[in-house]
């Protein structure tokens, strides 16, 4: 996935970094692997996206 250049979204209205403190393309899903219920990545903070903590 390509980075954006910095002043692709105003930081007033960049709702991901206001709500997460970092950019969508800053996630690292390298740590978990993939989530048994719904298969996808899991993130940092061992989060998937069927919206519950991955075991």
């Amino acid at each position: 996935m390509s980075v954006p250049d910095d002043n692709s979204i105003p930081r007033e209205i960049d709702q991901h970094l206001a709500t997460f403190g970092k950019e969508p393309w800053e996630v690292n899903y390298d740590l978990y692997g993939y989530c048994a219920i719904c298969n996808s990545r899991v993130d940092e903070f061992n989060y998937c996206g069927c919206g519950g903590a991955a075991d």
